[in-house]
């Protein structure tokens, strides 16, 4: 109800992006012929009608791809995009097309059959096998008379009844009611054509609906919902994934879209009339000309593509400045860009662009950023202006365009800087924040100018966040430099207060790791609340730095945050968040051997197997009382003596003093028990872990269990006791508000609103935290036969150690699109994109306009 609430408004104010009015009048359609080859089939095209929107350009670039994948290759299909299609009130919708739908028997001419889908759904089979099953005289088919999301339309008998006018002006309910009103309009529909969310059956449902608004895959409005785990999410995923390996995009150079063609017409039509006129445009040139003159230089760049709407007066248009620096300066607009001069585009060193994408429709922006891609061979340069939706024309005049979120524009140069790892791409994105405020973003990639990304990572006084962030940047492979940062948290308050006032700017102070200062690192890698803090006051110093922030109290985040957090901590859905089943951890077997190797003194003549207790203790969540210390040291003598060998166990700095003397008692001596100390410079943690045969960690220490289980030593979980305060209670009831799934009067479930949405929001916000899950961490482990609960039979096979650093660091090094010059070097043949081919899809008996 909130964000039909909130739509509402912004359309009677005219506010709202997601709802743009069209610009060009012609239906967009994405043709997928018959296969050479294949015979093509005597049977009619398979018409599909899409209901979609802005926000949804994911969605229906996977929709379409799961066609492509189970489709008859002898069969022509007709996928027609219905979005923002003008002269409909849209102003009570919930989604931005709910009612073109009604449409469909009209601009379908009002004959033959086509198929209406919601743009979150994929097909598991042939769409071909709904168009053609039989009707029985019936007007449409669905699942239920009120469930319109998937339907099968006889177009001559519903054009009597859905027409043109009526969807443009009617509610849903009142058309649905209208059909109904006929007897025999409707027609049931096997429901596996439309299996919505947890009615997925594999083998059986032919088409997934992922109805629930808040467990989108895709995430379509993180500023309206907050999302949740969608259970049949990675049906979604691993479409997406396979789509991206095919480079498949909906429209490309050789078919753009018809926004497109209509767009280039308008601009030699301008073109045409500036040219016969003496007005001149004013264009105020790069926002940071010095800085981009430092990146041409520093790529070593001669040969330069101007592009966009320049009128020939920035700075670089100056001769003057072309001859000191030794530029050859080639420029180029948007009426006739290079891709469309005929032949082999030539490449240039540098491509600098500005006042160009932001005109063009949001459908071909990932075609035509790849474009720029293919035509620089070292830099690209882009300045994009998308805070205004109207935006100035050379001849004075105004195009009134909806702007992009920035993820949008990040996602395109990150995929297509994965295809040209060789080039350094600079995108500086002038926009707005969500206070209407204009702002600047920047995102940088590729491959640096200087070599590998310069990285700092931020250490605490907690040993467990300093070790994951370090574990991380040893897997990632790039040289990083470690700031121990000494500053109090309170200090982040004071810092708060200076940059509201804009006083100087505050440093944290550093220890050892010398001042928080520039030169600005590209990387930051930060674990736990205060370190991934600061890491975001740097963010504000250096817009284009991007911050790794790990942990479970990393967010909330900004877009150029990554954020890694473990699965069973609960958090929501965000795309910018990696997660793994355990926290990263610097453990590797040359780390093991060496600290071995060092304190091989302290193990010579033991006996074996050795029983080694990783130990936590008391902290917010777990406690760890002399008593339970006790028996932990009772049961770890026993365990190893039954097997004839020696117990040992490692203490840390939450396990206490008191707690450490009476394990000492329980296990038979101090002896046996490193404690840990503050002061030691060697800690001989990893030598325990690389002596011990059997390892056995309580449960309260995530870190301690994600090392252990990095060996290939049988583990052991020691569960310990729970403390539950009375803000984990809260905390619980908040989560379960949060993640209700309250159903609507068509069994589908209710999208978020009221205390759930409220709930919700307080956990993205970081406000609340939900309750780690560690049952499920144990399961987890169990099910993968990484560990056993302490109690189960001692066996001392070795086992699969379980790793995830190097899976993780991949991951990391794909979203931050860094590149240094052996994966530059290692550029792979581009994938041939999948193509849509012709774009001749006129509807039968009508033309695609509409008016």
């Amino acid at each position: 109800m909130a964000f039909l609430i909130k739509r509402v408004f912004a359309g009677l104010a005219q506010k709202d992006p997601a709802r743009s009015r069209k610009r060009w009048p012609e239906l967009e359609c994405v043709v997928l012929p018959a296969e050479p080859g294949t015979g093509e089939s005597h049977k009619p095209p398979v018409r599909i009608f899409l209901g979609t929107e802005g926000a949804q350009f994911r969605a229906e670039r996977v929709f379409v791809w799961s066609i492509a994948k189970v489709r008859d290759p002898a069969r022509r299909y007709e996928i027609y995009l219905l979005k923002d299609l003008p002269g409909f009130d849209r102003r009570w919708w919930l989604t931005g097309f709910t009612a073109y739908r009604f449409a469909i028997p009209e601009l379908a001419g009002g004959v033959g059959r086509a198929i209406y889908n919601d743009t979150d759904q994929i097909y598991l089979a042939d769409p071909a096998e709904l168009f053609d099953t039989p009707m029985q005289g019936h007007g449409f088919l669905s699942i239920q008379p009120r469930d319109t999301s998937v339907m099968l339309i006889d177009c001559a008998r519903m054009v009597r009844v859905w027409t043109l006018a009526r969807a443009r002006w009617r509610r849903r309910k009142q058309l649905e009611a209208k059909a109904l009103a006929v007897s025999g309009t409707w027609g049931r529909l096997d429901g596996a054509w439309n299996a919505r969310d947890s009615e997925y059956t594999p083998g059986r449902s032919r088409l997934v609906h992922f109805t629930t608004l808040q467990t989108q895959p895709w995430l379509p409005f993180p500023d309206d919902y907050v999302y949740w785990h969608n259970p049949v999410g990675a049906l979604w995923s691993e479409l997406e994934r396979s789509a991206d390996q095919a480079g498949y995009q909906l429209f490309d150079a050789s078919t753009p879209s018809a926004g497109y063609r209509a767009l280039q017409a308008h601009f030699r039509r301008l073109t045409a009339a500036v040219a016969d006129s003496s007005s001149t445009a004013v264009d105020a040139g790069f926002s940071d000309w010095p800085a981009v003159q430092r990146l041409l230089q520093q790529s070593h760049a001669r040969t330069i593509l101007e592009f966009g709407f320049v009128s020939g007066c920035t700075a670089l248009s100056d001769e003057r400045v072309q001859r000191a620096a030794d530029w050859v300066v080639e420029r180029s607009e948007p009426d006739y860009p290079p891709w469309e001069k005929g032949g082999a585009a030539q490449s240039f060193d540098a491509v600098l662009c500005r006042r160009a994408l932001e005109y063009f429709p949001d459908e071909d922006l990932p075609w035509l950023i790849e474009q720029l891609f293919a035509l620089s061979d070292r830099l690209l340069h882009v300045e994009v202006d998308d805070a205004a939706v109207l935006k100035r024309l050379p001849d004075g005049s105004t195009l009134e365009i909806a702007p992009r979120r920035p993820a949008r524009w990040f996602s395109c140069f990150e995929q297509a800087s994965r295809r040209h790892p060789g080039v350094h791409y600079h995108l500086v994105l002038n926009t707005r924040d969500g206070a209407g405020r204009r702002t600047q973003a920047t995102r940088v990639g590729g491959r640096l100018v200087g070599g590998a990304p310069r990285v700092w990572v931020l250490a605490h006084r907690k040993p467990g966040h300093t070790t994951q962030a370090v574990g991380l940047a040893e897997a990632l492979a790039w040289p990083y430099e470690i700031k121990l940062l000494q500053t109090l948290p309170w200090a982040l308050l004071w810092q708060w207060i200076v940059q509201r006032l804009g006083w100087p700017a505050w440093s944290p102070r550093p220890g050892r790791g010398g001042e928080l200062r520039p030169p600005w690192p590209d990387v930051v890698i930060a674990a736990g609340w205060f370190p991934t803090r600061v890491a975001r006051w740097l963010r504000c110093e250096n817009p284009a730095l991007r911050a790794v922030l790990l942990g479970r109290k990393n967010g909330p985040s900004g877009p150029s945050d990554l954020l890694i957090g473990c699965v069973h901590f609960g958090l929501p859905l965000a795309a910018n968040r990696i997660e793994t089943l355990l926290p990263v951890h610097p453990v590797s077997r040359e780390r093991l051997r060496g600290a071995l190797e060092r304190r091989a003194e302290r193990f010579a003549g033991l006996p074996r197997p050795r029983v080694v207790a990783l130990v936590g203790g008391d902290s917010k969540h777990s406690i760890l009382d002399t008593a339970l210390a006790y028996r932990l040291g009772k049961d770890l003598q026993a365990f190893a003596q039954g097997a004839g060998g020696v117990a040992l166990a490692v203490t840390s700095r939450r396990t206490g003093t008191r707690a450490s003397a009476a394990l000492k008692l329980g296990i038979g001596g101090a002896e046996y028990v490193h404690e840990w100390r503050r002061d030691e410079a060697d800690n001989p943690y990893f030598a325990y872990l690389g002596a011990a045969d059997v390892l056995v960690v309580t449960g309260d220490s995530e870190s301690m269990l994600a090392e252990a289980a990095a060996t290939d030593k049988p583990l052991y979980i020691y569960p310990i006791a729970e403390r539950v305060r009375l803000w984990d209670r809260f905390a619980r009831w908040v989560t379960r508000q949060a993640q209700a799934q309250p159903r609507n009067k068509r069994g589908s479930v209710r999208p978020q609103r009221g205390l759930q949405y409220l709930c919700a929001r307080l956990i993205d916000r970081a406000w609340v935290l939900p309750a780690r899950d560690t049952a499920a961490l144990y399961q987890a482990l169990l099910e993968r036969g990484v560990a056993q609960m302490f109690g189960a039979p001692l066996e001392l096979r070795s086992r699969v150690p379980f790793r995830e650093s190097a899976e993780l660091a991949a991951r990391v090094r794909e979203r931050l699109g860094f590149y240094d010059h052996d994966d530059a070097s290692r550029t792979p043949e581009k994938p041939r994109p999948v193509r849509p081919a012709d774009r001749n899809c006129a509807v039968e008996g009508r033309t695609e306009s509409v008016s």
